[in-house]
């Protein structure tokens, strides 16, 4: 059996008790996979509280519009790799 590559992401998350914080998951590398696919595999399999929005994954709609790495991002668009910093939830300077 081959292991899987995998990569290690932060993704920022509002806790159950509504406190704002960084968090580390790994995931594993299938193919090119974006980081909205990473973020899918976060909320269903390892983490609820990573919270999203997405809509047709075409980079047409902006539905998943977030801040990658600092910049602001399609996260369907985004080629996932290790150490990327995802915010989900927006940030103080959302201009």
């Amino acid at each position: 059996m081959t292991e899987r590559a995998m990569v290690t992401i932060k993704v920022r998350v509002l806790t159950e008790q509504g406190r704002v914080e960084w968090r580390s998951y790994q995931i594993p590398l299938d193919g090119e996979m974006s980081v909205l696919n990473a973020l899918e595999y976060v909320h269903e399999k390892l983490d609820p509280l990573v919270y999203f929005t997405s809509s047709c994954r075409r980079g047409v709609c902006g539905a998943c519009v977030m801040r990658i790495n600092g910049r602001k991002r399609l996260a369907c668009q985004v080629r996932l790799e290790e150490g990327l910093e995802i915010d989900p939830l927006g940030g103080e300077d959302d201009n």
